[in-house]
């Protein structure tokens, strides 16, 4: 069930230190080896801290603690993980193969909203503007942890996910656990991992993701400070939205 919490954490260096890092109310900042990632935080504590300083531990170590039962350290651990690969200097072998692009918007769904005429799309979670790129969607359904009116529990994803033909799911699956799960059941989708939490690696096609939609850090002054300020999208400001494509 870990292999794909393994596969990501595997890379990261277990000499170099953490520097610092952040729990803000929407947004957990970890800087380690020169860089800087970026996860929403997730503020469910359902068992005890393990107590230790995360500024005493290995950047490796940090990154493991995106398998904690403990959201909020699942949150660094995820930010940790993001420090690694959401980094220019780490996609440096996608430049000029064509599968990786840097968009001038925000909003991942435009670049796919001419696919989506007459389509079955699911999103895992409400993605801002979502909803105005998937209006000639032949069904667009949405699955919510904390589901408002109109959507579906996310529990509703075991029978209705099977029939979808794009998948999109937010990059709190990654802290919560469910990830592996939804992958498995939308495996006949086309899925896209959107979202600042997601990390931008090219190791996730291998579990049968499409397509990574995630934030490079552009101004880490600006982002700290945003964060502190409880700025709700922190990432988008002070960041690059990214696409990678698996094919």
């Amino acid at each position: 069930m870990w292999e794909l919490y393994d596969c990501l954490i595997d890379p990261i260096p277990d000499d170099v230190k953490v520097s610092g890092y952040l729990t803000g109310t929407y947004c957990t900042l970890v800087t380690a080896g020169g860089g800087m990632g970026a996860a929403a935080t997730n503020p469910l504590r359902t068992i005890k801290s393990m107590g230790k300083d995360v500024r005493e531990m290995s950047w490796k170590e940090a990154a493991g603690l995106i398998k904690s039962w403990n959201f909020t350290e699942a949150s660094i651990g995820a930010a940790a993980i993001n420090a690694y690969y959401n980094q220019q200097e780490s996609l440096k072998h996608l430049e000029n193969t064509g599968k990786i692009t840097m968009l001038s918007g925000e909003d991942t769904f435009l670049a796919h909203k001419t696919d989506f005429r007459g389509k079955k799309v699911a999103t895992i979670g409400h993605f801002r503007y979502a909803e105005e790129y998937l209006k000639e969607a032949g069904t667009c359904i949405i699955l919510e942890r904390e589901p408002g009116e109109n959507d579906y529990p996310d529990t509703a994803c075991e029978f209705l996910l099977e029939d979808m033909e794009y998948v999109f799911i937010t990059g709190f699956t990654l802290v919560n656990k469910t990830l592996p799960r939804l992958l498995h059941l939308a495996r006949n989708s086309k899925i896209i991992l959107v979202g600042p939490s997601i990390p931008l690696a090219p190791r996730l096609f291998d579990f049968g993701v499409s397509e990574l939609a995630g934030t490079l850090i552009r101004d880490r002054e600006k982002l700290e400070e945003l964060v502190k300020n409880r700025e709700r999208k922190a990432v988008v400001r002070a960041g690059t939205p990214v696409r990678i494509t698996g094919k």
